[in-house]
């Protein structure tokens, strides 16, 4: 008996050392990409009143992951100076967000940063429009206590709806 009481304190002592060395290892092990798109420096914000220059346009097309189709079509709204992805709306519950712009050249550039409404996961979609096209990534990043994992997926459509004009056409 005394022998099983003394496995049993060494058993507990190592799953203890290693706990505490995963805790204290935590920050090393998180997958985190410092470069990733944020509601970045140089980006304007939309227009004062909840408009912006996107405003009306609609987009479909599809999201690729290292490559490849995912297999949905995906439909993106600018209305009211906000973003939507409707596939991330109604499968996540991802929420229309604010946008932000810049000219750049015959291009206009944009970014929108969405949360979800039920993980603390959320979506950064940068991307160029020009000539009824949409381009560019989304960045999925979700939180754990233990560990985020971020994912850098590419989208690619065309212009379905074009209710209004980019300012400066």
């Amino acid at each position: 008996m005394a022998e099983l009481r003394a496995a049993m304190r060494s058993w507990i002592y190592i799953v203890a050392a290693v706990v505490c060395l995963l805790v204290l290892a935590g920050g090393g092990v998180l997958v985190s990409n410092p470069t990733a798109p944020t509601r970045a420096q140089n980006v304007e914000a939309a227009q004062a009143g909840g408009t912006g220059i996107l405003d009306g346009m609609t987009f479909s097309g599809q999201v690729f992951v290292d490559g490849e189709p995912l297999d949905v079509i995906d439909t993106w709204i600018f209305a009211q100076g906000t973003f939507e992805s409707t596939e991330c709306s109604n499968r996540c519950r991802y929420p229309p967000a604010p946008y932000y712009v810049r000219k750049l050249g015959d291009a206009v550039e944009f970014i929108s940063e969405s949360q979800c409404l039920d993980k603390d996961s959320q979506i950064v979609w940068h991307g160029t429009i020009e000539d009824g096209q949409a381009k560019g990534t989304m960045t999925w990043t979700t939180s754990r206590w233990y560990w985020t994992i971020e994912r850098e997926f590419v989208f690619e459509g065309t212009l379905t709806n074009r209710a209004a004009s980019i300012a400066g056409d």
